[in-house]
């Protein structure tokens, strides 16, 4: 079987073998979000808007701290895990611009035995106003140690409660549907799923439960972490395998108010550990308001886990689907358009310069049209990564991304330091200041002698993009993870 990370790097060198079109240029930009922008404050109400911890109308962020001890030479000035979990971070919106708090959640333990490397801590995270208060939350998986060992742990979900002062130091443990069948990872979706404008949490099932993958747990959530009620998500036919070659993505694909979800799988075949997995048909799951989640009939095409959806591409008001693999007639990307009853007939394209396998949207420019960020692999194994933005623009069989500027590890207007396989680990687009153009938090392991390199930019969206003048890098000290 495959790894992770192994799957992961499969699927940028995937995209990037099926890139067309010419490069773009590396643009240094100065200019400011231009007068007249338009204003980027959240909507009062709704499951979906910016996450706003503390509700003071300014968009926040919540980000997690990695670090690889294998690269530290000497003693590492903080105890960080190799294991993909570590602490989270809280950055707060306002007039000067995203920062952190300074005040990590949950700073982790060291376990007797284990050789200084931190094994306790958090592995995903999701935003979203769950207790319906006006506050956005985070709900974080929390892993702990069993033994020595960094793969053996115990896992559960946990959430940190937004309010005037932010979010809460102390999480509350929310219940999971329990039984082998039950998974003890994240959810792989949060969404409003019968349209009360309520957030709503899928908790999947791992394996092959006959009929069922997963159970959504119904908003709001009570002081102790309940849910209001819960329903199981049935399949025709048999069950998927659910597998870390899976992913359950939420979108509102007929805009009609309710979450629908996406389920793209990949199989391991057992017998050949070298060979790809199998791609199996998406499978497609309408929300409803009474009758909980309803498969649909398939759109059409074959996916691995590498599916994304969420992005209205087209800009015809209703969110587009892009399946790995060539699209028709030579295009970068086949595309599945959303449309008022579901999926529209046919497959079109997204014709694309380059691109990563990881991409967030946004209006950087403040001219009401939504640009990508992605994190590109470059050089001869692709692990040379520079940040990308592209425009969208929409073409008669579907949509073009051409992209317009790069920002390198190494450009020497940017601030800190990170590894060159590292830098743009992480993506979050968000008008932290309100301006009307968005701002770019990236984020990159710490690694090297003292974990000198990595850490945590914020770039601010511009007239002609990602400015490349007042980028901010905060560190271990920054972030509150050593002593002042």
């Amino acid at each position: 079987m495959r790894s992770i990370r192994a799957a992961a790097v499969s699927a940028a060198l995937a995209l990037a073998v099926s890139a067309c079109g010419t490069e773009g240029d590396t643009r240094h930009v100065g200019a400011g979000c231009p007068s007249g922008a338009a204003d980027a404050s959240p909507h009062a109400k709704g499951w979906d808007r910016p996450a706003d911890f503390n509700n003071d109308s300014y968009p926040d962020a919540v980000d997690l701290v990695l670090g690889d001890p294998d690269t530290a030479d000497g003693t590492a000035p903080v105890v960080l895990s190799p294991g993909g979990i570590g602490p989270l971070v809280v950055f707060m919106g306002g007039k000067g611009g995203l920062r952190p708090t300074g005040r990590p959640l949950a700073d982790g333990v060291v376990p007797p035995g284990s050789g200084g490397k931190w094994k306790e801590g958090f592995a995903a995270t999701y935003t979203a106003d769950l207790d319906a208060d006006g506050y956005t939350d985070v709900l974080a998986e929390q892993r702990v140690p069993k033994n020595e060992y960094v793969d053996k742990y115990t896992a559960s979900m946990v959430l940190f409660r937004g309010g005037p002062n932010g979010l809460s130091a102390e999480p509350t443990t929310v219940p999971y549907p329990a039984g082998s069948a039950h998974t003890e990872s994240a959810p792989t979706a949060i969404g409003d799923f019968n349209g009360d404008d309520r957030a709503d949490v899928l908790a999947p099932v791992a394996g092959k439960a006959p009929g069922s993958i997963g159970q959504i747990l119904y908003g709001p959530f009570g002081s102790h972490g309940r849910p209001a009620s819960t329903r199981t998500v049935t399949v025709r036919g048999a069950a998927p395998d659910l597998s870390y070659y899976s992913s359950l993505q939420p979108a509102d694909i007929d805009a009609d108010g309710r979450t629908d979800l996406l389920l793209a799988t990949e199989t391991d075949d057992p017998e050949d550990d070298n060979e790809g997995g199998t791609y199996h048909p998406l499978r497609w799951f309408r929300g409803t308001a009474e009758g909980g989640m309803v498969e649909a009939d398939s759109p059409p095409g074959t996916s691995s886990a590498n599916v994304a959806t969420g992005t209205d591409y087209d800009a015809d008001g209703y969110p587009d689907t892009l399946l790995p693999g060539p699209g028709p007639k030579g295009g970068c990307r086949p595309m599945l358009r959303g449309g008022p009853d579901g999926f529209r007939p046919g497959i079109r394209s997204l014709h694309l310069d380059h691109v990563g396998a990881s991409m967030v949207t946004g209006d950087l420019t403040g001219d009401g049209r939504a640009e990508a960020v992605s994190t590109l692999g470059t050089g001869e194994y692709r692990t040379t990564q520079k940040i990308l933005v592209s425009e969208i623009t929409v073409t008669k069989d579907g949509a073009r991304m051409r992209s317009v500027q790069r920002i390198s590890h190494h450009d020497k207007n940017l601030p800190g330091a990170a590894a060159r396989t590292e830098f743009g680990g992480t993506l979050q687009l968000l008008d932290a200041e309100r301006d009307g153009c968005a701002d770019l938090l990236t984020g990159a392991t710490f690694t090297g002698p003292a974990y000198r390199r990595g850490g945590f930019w914020v770039f601010h969206g511009g007239a002609a993009g990602l400015r490349t003048d007042g980028i901010r890098h905060y560190g271990l000290r920054e972030l509150g993870l050593l002593e002042k």
